[in-house]
């Protein structure tokens, strides 16, 4: 039976990988928790099948990234006028970026993330072990 583990910044937590694991839930983890570091996978031998921290990667073992979108405002300029209120106007550039890239709007960020989750989400599918009945 493989096992999960998923690793907090004070502490480690294990799963088993049966069919009453619920993968929604692991993603919520991955992608709100602030003190969420890393998730892997390992079988009876505590050998490494998948893990999301790369430097844990070795030969056999595979990397997966889950993949946040994150909103950066740029500043361009400001235009001071005294007779409007507020008296500074801004004008920004907005770009949505991901882990592999950036992107002009935000529905082609979260349709490249969701894609991307979409295939970490089944190398993680592969590991879990159904019910035989």
């Amino acid at each position: 039976m493989k096992i999960g583990i998923i690793t907090y910044k004070k502490f480690a937590e294990r799963v088993l990988l049966d069919c009453t694991f619920i993968i929604d839930d692991l993603f919520n983890i991955m992608l709100s928790d602030s003190d969420y570091v890393k998730f892997q996978i390992v079988d009876e031998k505590e050998n490494l099948l998948l893990s999301t921290h790369y430097p844990d990667t070795q030969v056999k073992a595979e990397y997966i990234q889950v993949l946040r979108v994150k909103r950066e405002v740029e500043i361009l300029g400001t235009t001071y006028d005294a007779y409007k209120t507020p008296s500074l106007v801004h004008r920004t550039k907005v770009t949505w970026k991901t882990a592999h890239g950036s992107f002009k709007t935000r529905k082609e960020a979260q349709k490249y993330a969701d894609r991307m989750n979409l295939k970490a989400r089944l190398s993680i599918e592969k590991f879990i072990v159904q019910n035989q009945g």
